[in-house]
């Protein structure tokens, strides 16, 4: 029988109790099929069945799981809402588990909206409970997510433990798909806290896990920060294989625009070893597909590395003048040298919930 026929029936009957959860199960089940408007009017007409029913366990369920479906349509502020008038429920309730998902949820919904101190407090607070409740699977996701929070607000040396734990525990439970995603966060809390070596170790150890897994876009993701890892350790040649690959999975999966971003850090890499004219090939192409994609920041960063591979390429004394305009047709403003690619596009990190 289907959470619809559950609730007309219900309906027809007058269980109200029943009608909550029919409600309940169906705007999960929307949700899992990414319809989330119509998952929230079901989360909404449970709550207003268990507020009248006076049933706060049910209320506090349906608060959060409306918070889910409103973070999946970036009502963040309204989810934020949800998240903690649930978490405070539980707290009344005595239900230690549901609050840790609650405060965790309010983490990520949090830092969606930049308030990163608030969001390190609830992911902390989360993964406390966790702990002690002796649910180690759930432990991990708050530490990584506060991993995530911790280097928003530039604390790299707790970012990195926090990770580290994460992993360690993905590890021990065998759910190697966590375990490498913590790890690949691990590896850009390291290269923020210009620790090279273990950032590489980290990256290699997260790409050949979704290697294994079959997961080639993450496997991209993975090799691309290997090689900014790499490049930042001055192990250029290795630099230059990883972004070629991670461009060539991207290449194939058709995501073009972490393709661009790959291309672009292959270019980096090639003018390091002095190959300009095949970096100047890979920055034209990175810009290529930015234009392609309307990203203007990007384009704009992809052609400055062009123009600073050609000036290599075509020497001091006979390159044009001018060359940035003649490229862009704008007044270049400043001069990005090709090391800041590296780190210009910003790491993408894994929330896990």
């Amino acid at each position: 029988m289907s959470h619809q026929q559950d609730l007309v029936i219900c309906r027809e009957v007058g269980d109200r109790n029943g009608k909550g959860r029919a409600l309940n199960n169906l705007g999960t089940a929307l949700q899992q099929v990414r319809r989330f408007d119509e998952a929230i009017d079901a989360h909404q007409q449970d709550l207003i069945i268990c507020r009248e029913q006076g049933d706060r366990h049910g209320e506090g369920q349906a608060l959060g799981n409306l918070g889910t479906a409103l973070q999946q349509v970036r009502r963040f502020d309204e989810a934020i809402d949800a998240h903690q008038q649930a978490a405070a429920l539980f707290t009344e309730l005595y239900d230690h588990h549901r609050e840790a998902q609650a405060l965790n949820n309010l983490g990520t919904a949090l830092q969606e909206v930049r308030r990163f101190i608030d969001a390190v407090d609830a992911h902390r607070q989360a993964a406390a409970l966790f702990t002690e409740l002796d649910d180690h699977h759930r432990e991990g996701q708050a530490l990584n997510n506060l991993g995530i929070a911790l280097q928003e607000v530039r604390n790299f040396t707790d970012a990195v433990e926090a990770h580290q734990q994460a992993a360690d525990l993905f590890t021990q439970l065998g759910d190697h798909h966590r375990e490498a995603q913590a790890l690949n966060n691990l590896g850009i809390a390291l290269q923020e806290a210009r620790n090279f070596v273990e950032a590489v170790d980290a990256h290699q150890q997260a790409a050949t896990l979704f290697t294994e897994l079959g997961d080639h876009h993450r496997e991209g993701q993975a090799l691309d920060y290997l090689g900014t890892a790499l490049h930042q350790g001055r192990r250029f040649a290795e630099a230059i294989d990883a972004h070629q690959q991670a461009a060539a999975l991207f290449t194939q999966l058709g995501d073009r625009h972490r393709e661009a971003q790959a291309l672009n850090n292959f270019g980096t890499a090639l003018q390091q070893v002095r190959r300009f004219e095949e970096a100047a090939t890979a920055h034209e192409q990175a810009a290529a597909l930015f234009v392609k994609l309307g990203d203007r920041r990007r384009e704009d960063k992809a052609l400055s590395d062009l123009g600073a591979a050609r000036d290599q390429a075509w020497g001091t004394e006979d390159r044009p003048r001018g060359l940035w305009r003649m490229l862009t047709g704008r007044r270049r403003e400043r001069r990005v040298r090709p090391f800041d690619a590296v780190a210009s596009l910003g790491p993408v990190l894994e929330p896990t919930q």
